[in-house]
């Protein structure tokens, strides 16, 4: 069973994931979004019975309802004529020629990839760090060293990064 703290790196990826392919802009989304793809996230390695009230049938009406969300995405920055600078923008350049599908499962891809490839690098990174100590306590000293002229008491008035 998962600690609610070992939760904290695989929600921080999936916030981050959906930031950077939908900017700030579409934040109004991220719940939602979030929800739904919680929600397919589950059912993905599921028996595939698609049967009312079984995992795999949620996660098909998540996905669905994820394609709709980044559909209705597509088609407001459209009406807007909104470019911007996040992965969503780069898909929807001219020059890419995908279809609003292609578009949908392109970042429906780019979550799970950047959620799973993230909470497993952490995941492997906390336990080698925890497998060799000194390893570890040498990671503690660069940390602090690095952070020692932020704390120094001449740079109180400067922010702490």
């Amino acid at each position: 069973m998962l600690r609610a703290d070992c939760l904290v790196p695989l929600q921080y990826a999936l916030n981050v994931a959906l930031l950077s392919i939908f900017g700030e802009e579409e934040m109004r989304y991220i719940e939602e979004l979030k929800q739904c793809y919680l929600t397919l996230e589950k059912g993905y390695n599921s028996m595939p019975v698609n049967l009312p009230g079984t995992l795999f049938h949620k996660a098909m009406k998540a996905r669905k309802r994820l394609g709709d969300i980044v559909a209705h995405i597509i088609s407001a920055r459209r009406e807007r004529r909104q470019r911007g600078s996040d992965l969503l923008a780069s898909f929807l350049d001219d020059r890419e020629a995908l279809t609003d599908a292609q578009i949908a499962d392109n970042v429906i891809g780019v979550i799970f990839a950047a959620r799973d490839t993230t909470a497993s690098v952490l995941t492997w990174m906390v336990k080698f760090l925890g497998d060799h100590p000194s390893v570890l306590k040498a990671v503690i000293v660069s940390v602090v060293d690095l952070r020692a002229p932020a704390i120094h008491p001449s740079n109180r008035s400067k922010p702490v990064v």
